[in-house]
Order: C-alpha cells, then sequence, then structure tokens
C-alpha cells in the first residue's frame, strides 16, 4: 500500500434532498469525512440511512428526476467535484475516481462482452489503440481469477459471483485513486463473499487505492477497513479508527450494532436487536435522532444541537451522554 499523506478527499457539509410528491426526503444531512492516500474507510448503517446516495453524490450521479438539492463540498485532490464542469467530470470519472455497483446484473451491458466494457473505459482515458485497450482488459481480467478464453463471453454466460469479478475489474481498469466500493457482496455466497473481499484487499494493496466501503456487515468492515462512520438517518453519528469504534464504540446506536452480534464467547437465549424503526426522512426533527429508540433518552436529547463530541483524537460521537461524566 502507498504511503498514507495528508487527506487528498475530503466532504464537507455534505447535504441531499429528494422531492417525493409533495415531500421532501433529507437524504443526507451534513456530512462530513476525509480520506488518505491508501486508506479504507468503511460506511456502516441500516438500509436508507444515506451511504449510498453519499457514493452517488461524490460521482454526481445521483438521480436527477427526484433530486431536490445538493450542496456542501466534495474535495478531491484540491477541487470541488460539485463545481465541476462536464468535461472535467468526464475526465475524473472511471480514471480517478471509481464505483463497484451494488448490483452486477444491472452494472453491467448484458449486450456487450465483458472485454468490450472494461476495454471502452480504458481507451477513452488513456487514447490509446484498440489493441492496447483490449490487453489491459485481458490482463484485469485476469488479476480477478479469469482467464483469458473467457473475455469474449456476455455476462449473462457468467455466474454471480464472476459478474461481480467482472465489475470489479472494470472499477479498477484505469488504476483510480479512490474507490467507492457499494456493498460489493451482498448479493454473494459466503464463500464467494471472502474469496471477493480477499480480491479487493490485494487489489487495493497493489495499486495503492484508497476505498469508501458500503456495507451491513462490521466483520468485513473490521477485517478491511482503517477507519468507520456510522451512518443513521443520514448523518455521522459516531467516527472514528477502526479501533476505536470497535474497542470503544461511544454512540447508543453503535452499541446497539454489536449488541445485536452473535458472540462466540458469550451464552445468552436471544440478541438483543435495535427496538423500533429509523425516523421518517420526510420529517424536520429537533434534537436527538436517535433518542426515539434509544434506551438512554432522556429530556436533554429533544433539545440536543446535534454536535458531534471528540472523545479522543479522532473519535468523535454525536450523542449528549459522550464525554459527560453526569449523564
Amino acid at each position: 500500500m502507498t504511503e498514507k499523506n495528508e487527506a487528498f478527499f475530503e466532504i464537507q457539509n455534505l447535504t441531499v434532498e429528494y422531492h417525493s410528491g409533495n415531500a421532501i426526503i433529507h437524504a443526507v444531512n451534513d456530512v462530513s469525512l476525509s480520506l488518505s492516500q491508501g486508506e479504507t474507510l468503511g460506511l456502516v448503517g441500516e438500509t436508507g440511512a444515506g451511504k449510498t446516495t453519499i457514493a452517488r453524490a461524490i460521482l454526481r450521479i445521483l438521480p436527477e428526476h427526484s433530486v431536490e438539492s445538493v450542496s456542501g463540498k466534495v474535495m478531491f485532490e484540491g477541487k470541488d467535484i460539485l463545481e465541476m464542469n462536464a468535461r472535467d467530470l468526464h475526465d475524473l470519472r472511471g480514471r480517478d475516481i471509481s464505483m463497484i455497483f451494488q448490483d452486477p446484473m444491472t452494472a453491467l451491458n448484458p449486450v456487450k462482452t465483458v472485454i468490450s466494457q472494461i476495454a471502452e473505459g480504458y481507451k477513452l482515458h488513456h487514447g490509446c489503440p484498440q489493441a492496447e485497450a483490449n490487453e489491459r482488459a485481458i490482463k484485469m481480467l485476469e488479476m480477478v481469477g479469469i482467464g483469458a478464453n473467457r473475455a469474449y463471453e456476455y455476462p449473462h454466460q457468467f455466474s454471480g459471483g464472476m459478474k461481480q469479478r467482472v465489475v470489479i475489474a472494470l472499477a479498477l481498469a484505469c488504476s483510480p485513486k479512490l474507490l467507492l466500493a457499494d456493498e460489493p457482496t451482498t448479493a454473494l455466497d459466503v464463500t464467494i463473499q471472502a474469496q471477493v473481499l480477499d480480491l479487493i484487499k490485494d487489489l487495493r494493496d497493489e495499486l495503492g487505492t484508497a476505498m469508501i466501503l458500503i456495507t451491513h456487515d462490521l466483520g468485513v468492515v473490521a477485517d478491511i477497513c482503517d477507519k468507520v462512520a456510522v451512518i443513521y438517518a443520514g448523518r455521522i453519528i459516531e467516527s472514528g479508527t477502526k479501533e476505536d469504534v470497535f474497542d470503544h464504540p461511544a454512540h447508543p446506536y453503535t452499541q446497539g450494532l454489536f449488541a445485536a452480534l452473535p458472540d462466540l464467547e458469550k451464552e445468552v437465549e436471544r440478541l438483543s436487536p435495535i427496538e423500533g424503526l429509523p425516523p421518517d426522512p420526510s420529517v424536520i426533527r429537533k434534537g436527538c435522532d436517535f433518542m426515539e429508540r434509544c434506551p438512554h433518552r432522556c429530556d436533554r436529547c429533544t433539545s440536543f444541537d446535534n454536535n458531534m463530541v471528540e472523545l479522543s483524537t479522532g473519535h468523535f460521537s454525536r450523542c449528549y451522554r459522550t464525554g459527560n461524566e453526569e449523564a
């Protein structure tokens, strides 16, 4: 892995709103995070928390027909992606920042061979002859464990795990500086999950690529990530190094996530799920977003200003009880 430098990627106060009928959906609320070269950040949270919206906002591929507004800054090597013109975006996508989409069935074009899909982006960004692009595509397929003899086949001729490998090869063809991996193993069985995760780690280390990994699986985060950001109701409610969050979870929601995991060293009859449902994203709330589900809620929660509290260097939690000995 390349040496970690000062943050070359940073999100500042990102807010994304959708419209649905007459309602405004507050999908992402004032999210800020940073990433250094070669570093991996895990975005963890329930379905609908805003994780995929953050990734799509980074590449500016949000659905235009439903987006109400996008504000904040997405800084990449000193440039704000949200302010880039179409030409700069065209050069950025695929070459500097690439994405592994959640569903390989919809990420691949069913009427094009896999070699043509991988070679297309490489040829476009490097302006090279088709033969060189095809050679690069075959090399990437071999790197993800697919033989050259299958390069001219179509997506429907591959299994789900093989399609996901093709999507990874497609995303890494131009050796991007930042990889966005949106639940890359969700649709795979456990054995194939392990193979794909090992593959992503090996390629990340070989290419020196920074990565934002979106996942529900805390085991995957423990295995791959350097830093963790826990998302709830469109906000980061706890963030820090992997060791900070796993060894010293501070926010009640983070504690609830870990309490819901089975522990082979403890004998319990039932796990401890987090009761209730996430709040309605169309409603602007006062106080703590998690208070309706929190076992520690009190009157103070209704007036909480939702600011992050720093527990230790780089470890933050969005709860008034954090660091408050009296609470």
